[in-house]
Parts: C-alpha cells; structure tokens; sequence
C-alpha cells in the first residue's frame, strides 16, 4: 500500500463514518478529495523528517500516530468548511458534516483543530492531546505544535465574532503547554517554550521561554547525622 492509498483510506473511513452517501458522492465529483491527500502526504513527509521516533518513515506515522489524525480531520473539515463558505451559507450540508468529521478527530487524538481556522502546509502536530485552536486562528507553512497547546482568544465568555484569536507566522515552534490567547501576531521563524503564555506580538526571530532556576540546598552535617 502507498503512502496515498493509506492516507486516502483513512480519509474516507472518516467520511463515510460522518456523513451521507449523497454528500459523498457530491465531494467526490470536485477537486476536493484530490487536494486534502496531496497537503496530508506532505504534512505527513514533513513530520516524517523533523521526528526521530518515525525513524524517517511517513507511513509509520500515517498508521499509526493519533496526532497525525487530528491533522487529517482538520484538513477533511477545513475543506468542507470552505465549500459552505463557497456556497454563502452557515447552515448547510458541508458545514454540519465539516463539524462531524472535525468531533471524530477530536475524539481520536484529544487535539481540537476549529474546521475554521486555517493551517498552512507541512503542519506538524506531534504528542498532540490537550491541543485547542480556535475559530480564527491563522497558522503558517512549516509549523511544529507540542501537545497541550492552546491558540485562544483573550476573553472566557462574551468575546467578540471577529478575530478574536492568534494569527501564527512560517516555521513556528510552540513548545508543550504554551498558550497564546487574543488576536496578537507572532512572527516568522518563533520559538515559544513549554508552558509559556503570550498576550501580546512578537517579533520574527525570537525566542519566548519561561525562566526558572533549581536551588539546591546541602543539608548540614547535623541533619545528615539524623538521616543515618
């Protein structure tokens, strides 16, 4: 089996586990089906490269990673998503079936990927469960996302319908657990460490990492004495 059969048999177990045979059969006759396989196989041979533990091999992590199928449901509702956009309504066929594949990804992984918010190419989302990106988020080309990362908008409850989450350059790296909420811009080529939150811009190039320090303390020679 090639990397596009195993892909493509995914693809369409989720499809026909999510929506009507009459929608599939609409989708199959565009170019869709065609353009989600050829961006999952080079998220997948961009993942294959930057992963030592798939030991270079992008069928390993097609069949295998559960990080890798929240990006291929992301992409199979993102397209459905752009269809009903195309179509110039919020409530038909695509949207609702875009919101059902994008559940049974959820469920697979643990990462939710909004079907909205668009992801460029070569996306790499590796130990992924506890990920969260919202409605509006933008993400660039070349991306690598830890798990536990959240791209959210600034306020819980009442935020506003616009922009309202972060918008992510080329070949950013978000370190596990970091959080970046509001309609801030971070720039190409960032590095965010683990568990770092960021609320406001930050400039192409940089580096954001939470700092701590470790103190040890030698215990005395007294308490030593009473240990042993």
């Amino acid at each position: 089996m090639s990397l596009i059969q195993a892909i493509r048999s995914q693809v369409e177990t989720a499809l026909w586990e999510c929506c009507s045979p009459g929608y599939i059969r609409f989708i199959e006759g565009t170019a869709l089906v065609g353009q989600v396989l050829e961006t999952l196989a080079a998220d997948a041979c961009a993942f294959a490269r930057k992963d030592p533990a798939s030991r270079g091999d992008p069928f390993r992590i097609v069949q295998t990673y559960t990080s890798y199928r929240a990006v291929l449901h992301y992409r199979i509702a993102n397209a459905m998503e752009r269809l009903a956009q195309k179509a110039q309504s919020e409530d038909n066929e695509s949207s609702c079936y875009a919101l059902l594949v994008s559940s049974r990804g959820k469920m697979l992984s643990g990462a939710e990927l909004h079907p909205c918010s668009s992801i460029g190419r070569r996306f790499v989302l590796d130990h992924g469960v506890g990920t969260v990106f919202g409605e509006t988020v933008l993400v660039g080309d070349d991306c690598y996302v830890l798990g536990g990362v959240t791209l959210g908008a600034s306020g819980i409850a009442a935020n506003s319908c616009g922009k309202r989450h972060p918008s992510v350059g080329d070949r950013v790296q978000l370190g596990a657990f970091s959080r970046v909420f509001g309609n801030v811009d971070i720039g190409d080529d960032v590095f965010i460490g683990p568990h770092c939150t960021v609320t406001s811009d930050v400039p192409a190039g940089s580096k954001v990492v939470l700092r701590s320090s470790l103190q040890i303390v030698k215990p005395r020679a007294s308490e030593l004495s009473m240990l042993l």
